[in-house]
């Protein structure tokens, strides 16, 4: 058999069928949808914040037309990422060597997910900023208010405890990459010592939400364990409970040893 024939017999394995029916085509787009969150990095992002943002307008009370923005937003950023995933899986199917054409259409792509995160930052804002002002307004004062310098000491005993833990339990050859993380604990901490400090359930949610971000971003950009990330955060969370029940504890328990 001659090559030419060989290579019409395998051209012809992958002639694209249309769907029997209704119900395939639904099956083969929601394989889709889940293929894409499961390989693109990107888009598990998207996923994760679409969903801090819709938890944050149910909490702040959005309307119906607030919540159709915010809805066709979302759609328009995930749907600009997977067009984006589809382009480059298409050129590097195509070609396998560097072209200008090639680099065009993949950029072009790019560009187009950077257009639609741009709106939607701008449509964020403007749903977002009157009824963040508040919050922000409140989180604030209640900083201002309270005893800033138990603000400082949870910082810098945070920043110690874990270089000490690092120097103990951390690689030799890489002690900035060990376990635990600053950048984690720091973001629980301040989490929870905003959450203490107002007792407001939206400033915990809004800043649950940009810790849990963090987490993520962390988790996906540095291949980090998820364990380790949550053994960080734990550090944060314990050592600020610990250092406010020292603070709340400690006078009463000194007042019953005055003389």
């Amino acid at each position: 058999m001659s090559k030419e024939k060989e290579k019409t017999q395998e051209n012809e394995k992958f002639i694209p069928s249309k769907n029997k029916n209704f119900f395939k085509a639904i099956g083969h787009s929601i394989d889709g949808v889940i293929r894409a969150f499961k390989t693109e990095r990107n888009l598990k992002i998207d996923y994760l914040i679409a969903l801090c943002v819709l938890l944050a307008g149910i909490v702040l009370g959005f309307d119906k037309t607030e919540f159709v923005c915010l809805c066709l937003t979302i759609g328009f950023v995930i749907f600009s990422e997977m067009m984006n995933s589809v382009s480059e899986y298409i050129v590097d199917l195509l070609t396998d060597k560097y072209d200008d054409r090639a680099k065009a259409a993949k950029d072009i792509a790019a560009g187009g997910v950077l257009i639609s995160s741009a709106i939607s930052v701008v449509v964020a804002y403007f749903l977002f900023a009157d009824k963040l002002k508040d919050a922000t307004t409140a989180l604030i004062s209640s900083i201002f208010a309270s005893n800033s310098h138990i603000l400082f000491t949870i910082i810098f005993a945070i920043v110690v405890l874990v270089i000490i833990l690092k120097g103990i339990f951390g690689n030799k050859e890489d002690y900035s990459h060990s376990a635990p993380s600053l950048h984690i604990a720091l973001a629980f901490a301040l989490t929870t010592y905003a959450c203490i400090i107002t007792k407001s359930f939206l400033v915990a949610i809004i800043c649950g939400i940009l810790t849990m971000m963090v987490f993520s971003l962390k988790v996906s950009n540095t291949k980090a364990r998820v364990i380790n990330m949550v053994y960080s955060a734990l550090i944060g969370i314990i050592l600020v409970l610990v250092v406010y029940e020292l603070v709340l504890i400690g006078p009463s328990i000194l007042s019953k040893f005055s003389f």
